[in-house]
């Protein structure tokens, strides 16, 4: 067959690959004078026409997925027995052939994979297109390491053979759980695929494997795979890969941007709430609840100035203030002692209350004469103004995950943050906490949905701020409205 034409246009040249569904051939575009790839196609099943008007609609829906990695088409057409299909030409090894030739990819180049192929399913999926289809010998990759995938939507059309329940022999290791039940494939379908296929490039081998067709099905249903143990395999790429294989397509990623949220979320961030831990909602609602008798006297809602001033002095000077020297975010506190020495580190300030009273007779004059230590005495003590203080830095280091984020949660969460120390410092109790908690459950929400990652001081100072600050209307909320204190927004069963 070699220098046979096809259509008066494209010359065979170099035989690149035969498979079930046919052989793959470089050629040339007489026509238009440049190198494609011709995939030949053996004779379509049914009947004839009606074949090849489905395959040809398949491939004019293929032809107009425009991405960088997925492989143009460029032209399909019939000649004697074939059904042919003429693509972009990608000088360089399906997955299938860089595994046999140069062993396992690195973990990092996997990764990279997995962020493009994502893309390539984005792309495809938002055009109405399933591929059905996703395997290494479909995934091609360039001298430049761009990931291109072909195939999308052909290998149904192109009669390739079938079990009883409608799943590719040659693809088996690649096909979805629902797909084994026979439905039909759909995106998620695609997605956990692909996650068949990473976890190959991972480990060397798919994720089930059997003595036969019928034994790997039925391990697709109900079997978990194997952990993924390599050295150069962070863990959120293992934790991608594990995810994506899900029996339920419900809880497998869905979007290129699940992908890569996933693949640059720090394990170390991942598992940080936004919101309080149970426990502490708890001791906070004891703390909350009316002493004994059976008034409801003085409902939450009231908010108790007093007692919520105390509990913040104590709660911000254990947990916010050593936080904010830890990680250097006190930059506020330098102002107040601008006028000479360097603050008379904080813990003395605090201390020297008890040796003040002492010279009794110059305590009113020095008051008078001095009156720059007295700001900054009181500034530090008033736990009203530290929480002030806490506030505006908790809204700047939220702001600074904007650039990061693929919401806008993050700058509406800051605005309300910046809102709520304003309220704060007039006095507004009632305000401040709305405003805060308000801009809790946004971010909340941006976290749930993958488009948002906290970080441990944000989650910290969240935390530690929802214990002093009432809720507006009830407890301490956890801001997703099930009092969990996880964000999911469903009660907890108890158990």
């Amino acid at each position: 067959m070699n220098g046979e034409v096809l259509a008066n246009r494209y010359r065979l040249l170099t035989l690149l690959g035969r498979g079930g569904a046919g052989e793959v051939w470089q050629a040339e575009d007489t026509v238009l004078a440049r190198q494609v790839a011709v995939k030949l196609l053996r004779r379509l099943e049914g009947d004839p026409m009606d074949a090849v008007q489905r395959f040809r609609a398949e491939a004019q829906a293929a032809a107009r997925l425009m991405h960088p990695n997925v492989v143009a088409t460029y032209d399909v057409g019939t000649a004697d027995e074939h059904v042919f299909l003429v693509m972009e030409l990608v000088s360089g090894p399906d997955l299938a052939q860089l595994m046999r030739t140069a062993g396992l990819p690195s973990g990092k180049l996997v990764a990279d994979i997995a962020a493009q192929g994502a893309r390539a399913l984005d792309a495809a999926h938002a055009a109405g297109i399933v591929h059905r289809d996703v395997k290494p010998g479909n995934l091609l990759l360039a001298p430049d390491g761009t990931l291109k995938i072909t195939d999308f939507g052909i290998a149904k059309g192109a009669g390739t053979e079938t079990t009883g329940v409608g799943v590719l022999l040659g693809t088996a290791s690649y096909v979805s759980p629902e797909q084994v039940r026979g439905q039909s494939a759909t995106p998620a379908s695609d997605w956990y695929s692909f996650g068949c296929v990473l976890y190959e490039l991972l480990t060397g081998t798919p994720p089930f494997t059997g003595p036969n067709v019928e034994a790997v099905m039925r391990q697709h249903l109900d079997a978990a795979p194997e952990p993924i143990h390599r050295a150069d395999v962070e863990a959120p790429l293992a934790d991608l890969v594990l995810q994506l294989l899900a029996k339920d397509p419900a809880d497998r990623p869905s979007s290129a941007a699940d992908v890569t949220a996933l693949l640059t979320a720090a394990p170390n961030t991942q598992v940080l709430p936004l919101l309080p831990a149970n426990d502490v909602l708890a001791a906070g609602k004891r703390e909350e609840e009316p002493e004994a008798t059976g008034t409801h006297r003085a409902p939450k809602k009231a908010f108790p100035f007093a007692k919520v001033m105390v509990a913040m002095a104590v709660v911000l000077a254990a947990a916010v203030g050593g936080l904010m020297l830890r990680q250097g975010l006190a930059g506020d506190p330098p102002p107040a002692a601008a006028g000479g020495t360097p603050s008379v580190p904080a813990a003395k300030a605090s201390v020297a209350p008890k040796p003040t009273p002492e010279p009794t007779p110059s305590r009113t004059p020095s008051k008078k004469p001095s009156p720059k230590p007295a700001p900054t005495e009181t500034k530090q003590q008033n736990p009203r103004a530290a929480l002030v203080q806490t506030l505006r830095t908790l809204a700047a280091q939220v702001r600074q995950t904007e650039q990061d984020s693929r919401s806008k949660a993050p700058r509406e969460a800051a605005r309300d943050l910046d809102q709520a120390a304003v309220a704060l410092d007039h006095g507004n109790l009632e305000s401040a906490a709305k405003n805060f908690y308000d801009a809790r459950k946004r971010l909340a929400e941006a976290q749930r949905n993958r488009r948002w990652q906290s970080t441990p001081q944000i989650s910290a100072m969240f935390a530690a701020v929802g214990q002093v600050l009432p809720q507006p209307g009830g407890d301490h909320g956890d801001g997703d409205g099930d009092g969990d204190g996880d964000g999911d927004g469903d009660r907890d069963s108890g158990e």
